[in-house]
């Protein structure tokens, strides 16, 4: 683990290989299969969500104007807690920032479960104890450690859904590479990843699992993290 010296996040190097990407029908959607091996070439990804004290830093150090009264939460701006209500820009500008991207769809799932194609982060099982969920606002980032991937990855399910680099294909996985696949290369929606702190069906929190989103929409439940880069520093 190492600290990115451009925002201070902490991040996780996943190494190169093969995972199981995907699902089968008698477990996921059909825009999830087949499950198929995908090979990734190891890449850095922040081990926390992006949290509201280091997109405000991102903000003066770059003097990018968000209008944090607009679009501030019911519950308030708390440095702790991930960043959210911010649209797909907002946060490829700040990944970029910070010295690298959004993850593809397939380095976020990786991330979140590990080369042995289980289900929710953890394992097979579901367990409401081990992620927001069902919940009234966000929590603090590192609130879940018991619910962390097998790379030692927080919020893969629950807390935040997440903002993917990839366009959305409901047919892609049927047709994409398998070795570092960067999804479509057009669409009109982006891919979000991760489920958030008010979800409740257990499918939702799944690793494989898939949504789509308007990328100039912003939502109380939707935030992101960054892959910095594709080699060990």
């Amino acid at each position: 683990m190492r600290l990115n010296p451009k925002d201070g996040a902490e991040m996780v190097w996943i190494p190169e290989g093969e995972f199981f990407m995907g699902s089968d029908l008698t477990d996921g959607e059909p825009d999830e299969t087949p499950m198929r091996r995908v090979y990734l070439d190891g890449y850095w990804i922040t081990k926390n969500l992006v949290t509201v004290a280091q997109f405000r830093r991102f903000c003066e150090a770059t003097k990018f104007k968000y209008d944090w009264k607009k679009n501030k939460p019911k519950w308030d701006w708390w440095d702790d807690h991930p960043m959210i209500n911010v649209s797909w820009e907002e946060a490829r500008v700040y990944a970029q920032w910070a010295g690298g991207d959004l993850p593809t769809e397939a380095q976020w799932e990786k991330a979140a479960r590990g080369t042995d194609g289980r289900k929710y982060p953890w394992g097979e099982e579901w367990d409401a104890n081990r992620c927001a969920n069902k919940l009234t606002c966000p929590m603090p980032i590192g609130s879940y450690l018991w619910g962390a991937s097998p790379f030692g990855i927080l919020d893969m399910a629950g807390n935040a859904a997440q903002w993917c680099r990839d366009w959305y294909g409901n047919e892609y996985y049927k047709s994409g590479n398998d070795r570092n696949p960067p999804g479509p290369a057009h669409g009109i929606q982006r891919v979000l990843r991760g489920s958030a702190w008010s979800g409740f069906n257990p499918s939702y929190f799944r690793c494989a699992n898939r949504f789509l989103q308007n990328p100039t929409y912003r939502f109380p439940f939707l935030g992101f993290r960054c892959v910095i880069r594709s080699t060990p520093l």
